[in-house]
């Protein structure tokens, strides 16, 4: 099963499949053929079912190629940073990540030019207030902070 790669709409059709069969929709037919080439799933009637390759194995697939896609949907962190965003980069490694406000903004945003977090906007608090990793700003953290 190491040979397998799955396109996003497969590894997320194989996850819900492992927790509960569902009706098969149109738009869905096209993950379904890739999970039954994979031999993950086969077609029985007008829908498919998982295989026994599929049952034993899919839900570290799933894992495995959820990793591989978040890899690859951010570009590695630069790591040429001000004072100010190692700063704050070294107390959302120590402490969490705090809020955004007028005083840490700007570093927050060096931080976000450098692909190591993105913002989340929040209906209640507003824009640049929440901010997240990203998958590599989380993987080289402390790397990126000089610890």
């Amino acid at each position: 099963m190491q040979a397998i790669i799955l396109s996003e709409a497969a590894v997320a059709m194989l996850r819900l499949e492992l927790k509960r069969p569902r009706k098969v929709r149109d738009v869905d037919h096209p993950a379904y053929r890739e999970l039954v080439a994979a031999g993950l799933m086969e077609p029985v009637g007008d829908g498919f079912r998982l295989t026994e390759e599929g049952r034993a194995g899919g839900a570290e697939l799933v894992e495995r190629e959820q990793g591989r896609i978040e890899r690859e949907r951010y570009a590695p962190p630069d790591g040429d940073l001000s004072e100010a965003a190692r700063q704050l980069l070294r107390a959302c490694t120590a402490a969490g990540i705090p809020e955004g406000n007028e005083s840490n903004r700007p570093a927050f945003r060096e931080l976000v030019r450098a692909r190591i977090m993105v913002p989340v906007g929040s209906f209640s608090r507003g824009d640049e207030v929440v901010f997240r990793w990203t998958y590599w700003g989380w993987q080289k953290r402390f790397e990126l902070a000089g610890c």
